[in-house]
């Protein structure tokens, strides 16, 4: 699955609130209502020479981003890959600095978060960790087509010219059918690396529908793709179509991204 194979995102469910762990960065001051403006568009198409589209994956916590990512992986690894979270844990036996994590001190992780090179980052059993803007432009540079999957209200700060973000937006079936695709799923329910799982709840699905229409208000024309995550290997084809179609066909993008 590559060198880096596959990491849960640091965004918060209920119960790690309740824990303690908490995201930083900025998104207490990003969460609000983002009113948005027309901005000049032209047409984009990548060159042969030039590094592939940042693609972002963007959706409530249990609809399946992690799960899209994997078997994307396990298609094409020479073709896709992941960035490397940052941690300040100490580096257990069997890992390699810059595989699994990038091994740092807290000293260091903290310099960072005050010049804001964490697109996202948090705390858990004391120790930091956290997706640095450094690890997707070292995965961006293996001329990949590097997959990142983070909260819809961070999307701003890396839908930039160097970027040149793919944003993809997997949304929940209506609730009726979340009841019956997920019956026997389990979720993720803390954010270490060993993640407990547990079945999805009617509270899950609630929230997971509410949190969705949330991000579609709120940040939906930033979206450049809407894919309904009701039958897995459904969303798994069509999402591998539309990352096809972008390595191939004109796109319209900021017209500050474009040549000139």
């Amino acid at each position: 699955m590559g060198r880096a194979g596959l990491r849960r995102s640091f965004r918060l469910s209920r119960r790690n609130r309740r824990e303690g762990m908490c995201e930083c960065g900025r998104s207490e001051q990003d969460t609000g209502a983002d009113g948005h403006t027309y901005e000049e568009v032209a047409p984009y198409s990548r060159l042969p020479a030039t590094r592939q589209r940042l693609v972002l994956l963007v959706g409530p916590r249990g609809v399946g981003l992690n799960e899209l990512k994997r078997r994307l992986l396990t298609s094409d690894p020479e073709h896709f890959s992941v960035t490397v979270p940052y941690t300040t844990r100490a580096k257990r036996s069997q890992e390699t600095d810059g595989v699994e994590y990038t091994f740092v001190s807290k000293l260091q992780f903290e310099a960072d978060i005050i010049i804001d090179k964490f697109i996202e980052y948090g705390q858990y059993r004391g120790n930091y960790y956290g997706m640095s803007l450094d690890s997707v432009r070292s995965a961006l540079q293996e001329n990949k087509v590097c997959l990142l999957d983070v909260p819809a209200h961070r999307i701003k700060c890396l839908r930039t010219a160097e970027f040149k973000p793919y944003v993809i937006f997997v949304k929940p079936p209506p609730i009726k059918r979340l009841r019956q695709s997920r019956r026997n799923v389990k979720v993720i329910c803390s954010q270490d690396e060993k993640g407990s799982a547990k079945h999805f709840t009617e509270e899950d699905f609630q929230e997971m529908i509410d949190s969705a229409q949330l991000m579609e208000n709120r940040y939906g024309h930033l979206f450049e793709k809407v894919i309904v995550n009701d039958d897995l290997a459904v969303a798994f084809r069509e999402l591998n179509m539309a990352l096809k179609n972008l390595e191939t066909e004109t796109h319209w993008v900021p017209k500050n991204w474009a040549p000139s």
